[in-house]
């Protein structure tokens, strides 16, 4: 149980890296995702992925029986501009013997898209990363799995659905009531 808690305060300081987003203020409910900057359907979460409230990023999920992290973001107001495998390279910050055995571009929402698969290490620990960036409407969206390698299909399979529901909703400018 140790070794859970220490790989999520890895795994959330290595994605504040990629963030500077701060008290995110969405609300996630029968899967959409909202916000002040951007609103989203990913469907839901197998009752495997628990919720994890990060300030910085709008979802967070961790399955318990694994140690898989399961995180989507979306950022509009000062996203840049860089082309996605320069900015692939800022979710990578913190990882070491990074070796990238897929890189592909496709298609999500209509717009380019770079889907990657990674192997690296964070903390002497091996995970393997499946990550989608893309920009659509201002915005950039990440959506990435971080899992240990010997359950990464397993995972991966119910990301690749997240990812196959996964649609930008018109009219995110929309007002957030948090509680």
């Amino acid at each position: 149980m140790k070794s859970f808690f220490v790989f999520l305060l890895i795994i959330i300081s290595v994605l504040s890296c990629t963030s500077n987003k701060s008290s995110k203020g969405g609300i996630f409910i029968d899967g959409i995702y909202k916000n002040s900057q951007v609103k989203y359907y990913t469907g839901e979460f197998s009752s495997k992925w628990k919720e994890l409230d990060v300030d910085y990023l709008d979802l967070v999920f961790y399955n318990t029986k694994n140690n898989a992290v399961i995180y989507i973001n979306g950022k509009c107001k000062g996203s840049s501009d860089a082309p996605l495998t320069i900015l692939r390279t800022h979710l990578l910050i913190g990882f070491k013997g990074k070796k990238i055995i897929k890189s592909e571009d496709l298609s999500i929402e209509d717009r380019k898209a770079l889907h990657s698969i990674i192997l690296a290490s964070l903390d002497g620990v091996k995970r393997k990363i499946d990550y989608y960036i893309f920009k659509k409407n201002g915005c950039l969206y990440d959506l990435v799995l971080i899992s240990p390698i010997n359950t990464f299909d397993k995972n991966q399979k119910e990301f690749n659905e997240i990812v196959k529901n996964f649609k930008v909703i018109k009219g995110s400018n929309i007002k957030v009531f948090v509680k």
